[in-house]
């Protein structure tokens, strides 16, 4: 199944800005190499609650999670601990 977008928006500066904080949160979480599951729902909680009404902005964050945590998981570039 092929799943298509409309045109893009720009973000902005408001979601630029709730980008980077999502970046840095990310970032400070897999730090030392490994994620937990605290820290993953954190993330999400984050999310969900800074994309509320925009579609794009959801979007862009789940990219910007698969990027920083999901692909490194799967490439043992960060570790999963309890």
């Amino acid at each position: 199944m092929e799943i298509t977008r409309r045109q893009e928006q720009e973000p902005t500066p408001e979601e630029l800005k709730k980008l980077e904080n999502l970046k840095q949160m990310i970032e400070r979480a897999v730090a030392d190499g490994v994620i937990d599951g605290a820290e993953i729902e954190a993330i999400k909680h984050e999310i969900f609650r800074s994309s509320k009404g925009s579609a794009e902005q959801l979007y862009r964050e789940l990219e910007l999670y698969n990027t920083l945590i999901i692909q490194k998981l799967q490439s043992d570039d960060l570790e999963y601990g309890s």
